[in-house]
């Protein structure tokens, strides 16, 4: 990265690209997040890599952070859910549920308060966290080589 062209450090996509290297290596996933949802190009396609890792992360740091609650609302907000500008109000609702649904799917403690906001239990999520393993996987990492497949193809 050092040896890059000035030229090049000044190219919208680079910088970009530079900001998110810095942001995944720090660990900053607000700003990780912040620059998701304003990728130019194709870059998001690169960071959808790195997302469901840095969700986890961040999932970890809040639930250490936060206590002993706090609400699924900000969550989804803070991970890029929902958006907070008045273009992805629309879409707020729907957020929310995928939010909720990826919280369980990690092993998230939720319950809802006095008021009915649904939070996350922040003390007891910090043991139960997870990261399933993807639903395609195989142990050597190829799907297209999983060894049914191969036995199938190799049969006919």
């Amino acid at each position: 990265m050092a040896s890059l062209p000035k030229e090049a450090k000044k190219d919208t996509a680079v910088k970009h690209a530079l900001e998110v290297r810095y942001a995944f290596s720090s660990g900053n996933y607000v700003l990780f997040f912040k620059l998701y949802k304003m990728a130019p190009n194709l870059n998001s396609c690169l960071m959808d890599l790195y997302v469901e890792r840095m969700l986890f992360v961040a999932m970890k740091c809040m639930s250490k952070s936060y206590r002993p609650t706090v609400p699924v609302r900000y969550a989804a907000r803070v991970l890029g859910f929902v958006g907070i500008d008045k273009v992805c109000e629309a879409n707020g609702a729907d957020g929310l549920e995928e939010c909720e649904e990826w919280l369980k799917a990690h092993g998230a403690v939720l319950s809802v308060d006095n008021n009915g906001e649904l939070q996350i239990d922040t003390k007891v999520s910090s043991t139960s966290l997870y990261l399933p393993e993807p639903e395609n996987a195989v142990s050597h990492g190829d799907a297209s080589l999983a060894v049914g497949d191969f036995l199938t193809r190799a049969s006919s």
